[in-house]
C-alpha cells in the first residue's frame, strides 16, 4: 500500500533528542520537502518524562513505554539516541527484525556490534544509517559513501573528540594546564562531568573503528587499534613542540595498503603547515586521500545539540525519501563486511618522533644518548637542550628522521636504563 506519511519513534530525549525534536517542530516544511514525502515524529521514548526539556511537545507523544514504539505498526524509522551497548543493541535489533529502518548516533554500539547489526537489515531490507555517530554535523558518512564512491580511500588522518581538541588547543594558546583546561571544558559543556572515554582517546577509537570500516569495506575491530589518549600530556611538551613548528592534536589514523591495515589513536605532533593544525576548540576535521580525488578535508562541529540533530535528520529525511519512492532494498547504507583486514603488527611502522629526556647535566649525556640512537637506526634531526647549573636535572629535547618503531622501543629500553635519566623518556609521534 503506498504511504502518504511517514512516521518516527525517537528513543531518547536528552540533549541530542531535544534537538531532533526541535527540527521536527520548527524545519516540518523543509523536511517534507526534500524527503518528497511528510515525516511525522509520532512518538518519544525517554525513561524520564516529567523534566521539562524546553520543547513544546503535542499530548501524548512522550512515553516511557519502549513497547510504544517498537510495537507500533504505523512507526517506519526508529531513531536510537540512548548510547551504550545496552540495551541500545536490544532496540535496535527488534526495531530492524519489525522491519523499521533505523537511524542511531551510537559509535559504540557500531564499533562494537556492527556486524550483527548490519545483518539484521539486510535481512529484512531496510536501513541502518548513522551519519552522527562520527563527527556531530560533519557529513562524512555519507561523504564517502556517495561522494567519494569511485575512490579507494588510502588513508584517514582525523580530528574527532572536540573535549581533546578544546584541552590541547587551552594548553597551546593560553598556556593552560591540562587540569585547567579540563575543568574549562566541563564548565562550557564540551567535556562531560567523567570525560574518561574521551581523554583516554576511547571515543576517537569509536569513529575510527566505523570511518575505516566503511572506508576500507573490512572487518575492523576494537582490539585492533591501539588507543593512547592525552591525560598525559604536559604543557612542557606542547611548548617544546611550538618551539620546532609542531602543535599537538589527539590523532585517528588509518592508513591502507593492498590488504594491510595501521589504525591507531594517539597524541601526536603535527606540523603548523598541515591543514589539521589549524583546527582549534571544539570543532572536528577528517583529512581523506582518495586514489582518485586525492587529499580533502571535512571540517566542522563535532557534537552538540543542533549539529548532531542535523546529522540524525539528514538520516531520516534520506531513508523517508528511499521509502516514497520505492528504493529500500537498494545497497544498505552500512554493509556486512565480507572480509578482515590484516592489521599491521605492532613496531613495524616508520615515523618521526620527538623525545624528551630528563637527564643529569653533565659531559658526554648527549653524546650517549645520540649514539645508542645512531646504533639502532636511528638518526637525529634537530636537538634543543636548555642550559642549566652543573649536574642539575635538565630536559634534552631531539627530534629525529623517519624511524621505526621496534627500533626506537629498542633504544629507548637502553636508554632509560642508564644512571643519568631521571624519568621515563616522553615520546610522541610527528607528522609533517
Amino acid at each position: 500500500m503506498e504511504k502518504n506519511v511517514i512516521k518516527v519513534g525517537l528513543i531518547g530525549f536528552g540533549t541530542i533528542g531535544r534537538g531532533v525534536a526541535k527540527l521536527f517542530l520548527n524545519s516540518s516544511s523543509i523536511i517534507n520537502k526534500k524527503a518528497g514525502i511528510k515525516v511525522e515524529l509520532k512518538k518519544i521514548c525517554d525513561l524520564d518524562i516529567k523534566t521539562d526539556r524546553g520543547v513544546k511537545l503535542p499530548e501524548g507523544m512522550l512515553t516511557n513505554n519502549i513497547n510504544d514504539l517498537l510495537n507500533d505498526p504505523e512507526i517506519d524509522i526508529i531513531i536510537e539516541l540512548i548510547g551504550g551497548y545496552k540495551p541500545a543493541l536490544d532496540f535496535v535489533l527488534k526495531a530492524l527484525n519489525s522491519g523499521k529502518h533505523v537511524v542511531t548516533a551510537n559509535k559504540a554500539l557500531l564499533s562494537r556490534y556492527w556486524d550483527e547489526i548490519a545483518a539484521a537489515a539486510v535481512k529484512n531490507s531496510v536501513e541502518i544509517m548513522a551519519e552522527a555517530s562520527v563527527g556531530g554535523g560533519i557529513p562524512i558518512l555519507r561523504g564517502m559513501d556517495k561522494g567519494l564512491a569511485a575512490n579507494r580511500i588510502e588513508k584517514i588522518m582525523a580530528i574527532l573528540n572536540g573535549t581533546c581538541n578544546y584541552i590541547l588547543t587551552k594548553m597551546t594558546l593560553d598556556k593552560m594546564s591540562f587540569d585547567a583546561a579540563l575543568k574549562e571544558a566541563q564548565a562550557k559543556g564540551f567535556a562531560e562531568a567523567d570525560p574518561t572515554l574521551d581523554i583516554e582517546g576511547f571515543d576517537t577509537m569509536h569513529k575510527i573503528v566505523i570511518l575505516s570500516s566503511m572506508a576500507f569495506g573490512t572487518r575492523v575491530k576494537e582490539s585492533d587499534v591501539p588507543v593512547e589518549g592525552i591525560k598525559g600530556v604536559d604543557y612542557t611538551d606542547i611548548q617544546y613542540a611550538d618551539e620546532f613548528g609542531y602543535v599537538m592534536k589527539l590523532l585517528a589514523v588509518a592508513e591502507k595498503e593492498g590488504n594491510r591495515a595501521d589504525i591507531r589513536v594517539h597524541p601526536v605532533l603535527i606540523n603548523k603547515k598541515h591543514l589539521l593544525a589549524s583546527v582549534n576548540y571544539e570543532f572536528n576535521a577528517i583529512y581523506l586521500k582518495g586514489d582518485a580525488v586525492g587529499e580533502t578535508l571535512f571540517y566542522g562541529r563535532g557534537a552538540g545539540e543542533m549539529p548532531t540533530a542535523s546529522a540524525v535528520l539528514s538520516d531520516v529525511i534520506y531513508i523517508a525519501g528511499n521509502i516514497a519512492h520505492g528504493m529500500t532494498k537498494k545497497v544498505p547504507f552500512i554493509q556486512e563486511r565480507t572480509k578482515a583486514v590484516e592489521i599491521q603488527k605492532s613496531g613495524t611502522a616508520v615515523s618521526k618522533y620527538y623525545l624528551r629526556f630528563n637527564v643529569v647535566d653533565k659531559p658526554g649525556v648527549l653524546a650517549s644518548v645520540a649514539g645508542i640512537l645512531g646504533r639502532n637506526n636511528i638518526s637525529i634531526e634537530s636537538v634543543i637542550q636548555k642550559v642549566q647549573d652543573t649536574h642539575s636535572k635538565v630536559p634534552v629535547v631531539i627530534m629525529t628522521y623517519g624511524a621505526k618503531e621496534a627500533d626506537l622501543k629498542k633504544a629507548l629500553k637502553k636508554i632509560d636504563a642508564m644512571n643519568y635519566v631521571k624519568q621515563k623518556t616522553v615520546v610522541y609521534r610527528v607528522v609533517d
